[in-house]
């Protein structure tokens, strides 16, 4: 059980950073890994091969939406949709509650 919760939490989390990052504006993939980094502190980042397959899901779903384009090199560049927006507002405010209740339970003296 707390395998599923952990891998649940973790995928959420990542769907999260990308949204967030997209919704400050269009990005490619290796502009969105750096950012997150960059905005984390590098508390957050992503392995080789997992931020592609994370896009190509919120792109499936309709959370995020995908153009080719650029000179020479072709680079796929992402932009947050109206769906998206929606997930991150909803996703940001659920893990707020569940983060302000572990750091209650871990010792009460942060929660606010």
């Amino acid at each position: 059980m707390r395998q599923i919760v952990q891998v649940t939490l973790s995928k959420r989390i990542n769907e999260l950073l990308v949204l967030a990052v997209l919704d400050r504006g269009p990005a490619h993939g290796y502009q969105i890994a750096l950012s997150v980094e960059e905005r984390t502190g590098g508390a957050f980042s992503f392995q080789h091969g997992t931020l592609y397959p994370i896009l190509h899901r919120l792109e499936a779903e309709g959370r995020v939406r995908g153009q080719w384009g650029g000179e020479g090199r072709k680079r796929k560049t992402y932009e947050i949709t109206s769906a998206g927006r929606a997930e991150l507002e909803a996703g940001a405010a659920e893990l707020e509650r569940q983060f302000r209740a572990l750091l209650a339970l871990l010792g009460g003296t942060h929660a606010a």
